[in-house]
């Protein structure tokens, strides 16, 4: 059988002991090898691999008396080593960057089971270093081509938040916080006549890999105003108000505090439908995910039966869209909120068809998947830790 994939053409000379290796690291499961002889035979002493992984060492480790979250607790082991190296990497096959996105859910993983902190550091400082006119930091960087997803920036709000929590180092934190506003001000440049910020014109709005969203675009993603990004927008609000207090700068704090309950508010006003005791993805109340209601609910900015409502209805509800294997961490968190284990075991079923599907790391995406090895579907390894066991 032909295996597709990357390939080197190499043109033996004829001499003896000859040696050969790629320039770079290669990931792969498996390698054919090819040889068509001419006028003399070709002799192969050897070929093998040499391992090049991120040395992580495991501090912390999760054992269960159910032999299939070992087998899980491996396979995001070993995604997790192969999607560092000089820096995170959304995978080792492909693009091998670092995206804002991505890198959130692989510094959470690396909090949970080691002590190094040096590439969550040296990732928070290079997206600050990214940033562009408006204030948003790039998508994804160090990379040669420019590209920005507006949400991704909110997520690295997000990770300075994580640092701050796991790590401390305030003076490190108050390097960030002049970013952090930046960002936010950019969002509130978009800000329209009824206090939702409307979608970035410019760069891409992507969430999640569903694949009723064009390029991972949810409803009102592209134009207009979505009901994910404003929730979304209210939760960083409210990191960013913490981050604020923790470094002693409590006039900005009560600015953030101010926007989140001033958005808050009016995505309440525009996205609740009663009917179905659901917040819409989009203002005409056509569309409904997992992903908002996740987001309204993590925001801490709901309150009594319309948190119960939402709550009970996104544990129920069969119709919502629902999230892939990168947002699932955020259902997660909001299942570890909610204090419901069972919904968690539930949905990690997708994890647990891995090892029998033959994956020895998590892929990027249910099929039709791209990459086999995804630095960001090593998140269980995470919750394991931090919504089973409680420690954060």
């Amino acid at each position: 059988k032909e295996i597709l994939g990357y390939h080197d053409l190499i043109l033996p000379d004829g001499g003896a002991n000859r040696s050969y290796q790629p320039l770079w690291l290669r990931t792969w499961r498996y390698v054919q090898v090819d040889i068509v002889c001419g006028d003399e035979p070709l002799v192969i002493h050897d070929i093998y691999g040499n391992l090049s992984i991120y040395p992580f060492e495991q501090n912390g480790s999760f054992t269960s008396d159910n032999p299939v979250h070992d087998q899980i607790w491996e396979v995001g082991w070993r995604t997790a080593r192969l999607c560092a190296g000089e820096t995170y990497m959304d995978c080792p096959y492909y693009e091998q960057m670092m995206y804002v996105g991505d890198t959130r859910l692989e510094a959470l993983t690396t909090y949970a089971i080691s002590s190094d902190d040096r590439l969550p550091r040296k990732a928070i400082k290079l997206f600050e270093l990214s940033r562009l006119p408006e204030g948003f930091t790039q998508a994804r960087y160090p990379g040669r081509d420019q590209q920005l997803i507006p949400p991704f920036a909110l997520w690295w709000i997000g990770m300075v938040y994580d640092y701050a929590l796991w790590r401390g180092e305030r003076a490190f934190i108050g390097e960030m916080l002049p970013g952090v506003r930046a960002v936010l001000d950019g969002f509130l440049a978009y800000m329209g006549d009824g206090n939702l910020v409307q979608s970035p014109p410019t760069g891409w709005n992507f969430y999640d890999w569903v694949a009723d969203w064009p390029s991972g675009v949810p409803p009102s993603g592209y134009e207009g105003y979505s009901g994910l990004l404003n929730w979304h927008l209210v939760y960083t609000f409210g990191l960013a108000a913490q981050l604020e207090e923790w470094a002693g700068e409590s006039w900005p704090a009560q600015r953030w505090r101010d926007w989140r309950d001033t958005v808050s508010a009016a995505c309440k006003a525009s996205f609740w439908d009663e009917g179905n005791g659901l917040f819409a993805d989009d203002l005409a109340h056509a569309h409904f995910s997992e992903h908002s209601q996740c987001l309204a609910l993590l925001s801490g900015a709901l309150a009594g039966e319309q948190y119960a409502r939402t709550a009970q209805n996104l544990l129920s509800n069969t119709s919502l869209t629902r999230t892939t294997i990168y947002f699932t961490h955020y259902l997660f968190e909001t299942y570890r909120l909610l204090e419901r284990p069972e919904a968690f075991f539930s949905r990690m079923g997708l994890w647990f068809d891995l090892p029998a599907q033959g994956l020895k790391t998590t892929p990027e995406q249910p099929e039709p998947s791209r990459s086999d090895c995804h630095g960001w579907g090593a998140h269980p390894m995470y919750h394991y830790f931090a919504s089973l066991l409680g420690i954060r």
